[in-house]
């Protein structure tokens, strides 16, 4: 039998820890001779990023999508240039508005100028007037209505994934039963005023702000006497906001020498207050299954 020999891992000798040379074994492409092998994906990303011809092509493709978008607009009709130019109109914000206004939502109480400012007939910006109607907000607070609902749920263990497709269409939903229903009326009524559609859109999307609110003082205390507090107020904040705004719109201008006529414009006035109190109700209606009593 054999003996084993002690001594032969000594005598081995110790091959050097040489790392294969992958550019060695790498295959040519016109990548690794434009860009020469790849090494680190962030580096080889920021090579990607500032070459000068990537940034020549991103160029040309954005000036062409900019000079279709162009031509496509100016190939609509003429309406549809105006609800365009109308929708971009309630866009213009700037974060100066944004604060005032939801300064004014919550708190509105102690403001004394609610008409709006007009230049050449025309009601200016949001940005420029505070008063004037904007899509910024409702937007953004119902999505954040959303994801709040969301959280609550999570508190609770019974938030699924599809929660937030059911709340987001539910908004969408009760805006437009809403709103079918509100010009329904102004039809059925014959009322003309000033207030358009679209400014109609906007001040029945403030209530979002007041459904925040009170969210996040149940989420916070996980109290009910929170919740009912934060309502009741937001309530009323939302309904004194609306009834200021709208008064100007719905009711006719008595600033002239003939006095108001309540009789004769008994249907403006339900109509106004219609539409002012039925904010609170919405807003208990939509916060009010997310509330574990």
């Amino acid at each position: 039998m054999r003996r084993p020999n002690h001594h032969s891992d000594q005598e081995r000798p110790v091959e050097p820890n040489v790392r294969p040379n992958s550019s060695q074994n790498a295959f040519f492409t016109p990548q690794t001779a434009f860009y020469g092998q790849p090494n680190d994906p962030a580096l080889e990303m920021e090579r990607l990023t500032s070459n000068p011809f990537l940034r020549v092509g991103m160029k040309a493709v954005e000036d062409g999508m900019k000079d279709i978008t162009g031509k496509t607009f100016n190939a609509l009709p003429d309406e549809m240039k105006k609800s365009v130019s109308s929708i971009r109109y309630y866009f213009a914000v700037d974060q100066a508005y944004v604060r005032k206004k939801l300064i004014l939502i919550l708190f509105p109480f102690r403001s004394r100028k609610w008409s709006l400012d007009y230049s050449a007939d025309e009601p200016v910006p949001p940005r420029v007037d505070t008063n004037a109607p904007d899509y910024y907000i409702p937007l953004m607070s119902a999505m954040t209505y959303v994801l709040i609902a969301s959280i609550v749920l999570g508190t609770q263990k019974r938030f699924t994934p599809e929660q937030l497709g059911t709340h987001a269409s539910s908004v969408l939903i009760w805006n437009m039963i809403e709103i079918g229903l509100l010009s329904l009326i102004f039809y059925i009524c014959n009322i003309h005023s000033k207030l358009r559609l679209l400014d109609l859109i906007a001040y029945c999307g403030y209530k979002y702000v007041g459904m925040i609110v009170v969210l996040s003082s149940y989420l916070i205390t996980h109290s009910l006497l929170a919740y009912y507090c934060s309502l009741l107020y937001t309530g009323i904040s939302i309904s004194f906001f609306l009834i200021n705004c709208l008064r100007l719109q719905i009711l006719p201008d008595t600033s002239g020498s003939q006095a108001y006529n309540v009789n004769r414009n008994r249907r403006r006035v339900y109509l106004l207050l219609l539409v002012t109190f039925s904010q609170p109700v919405f807003i208990w209606c939509l916060t009010r299954h997310l509330i574990v009593t």
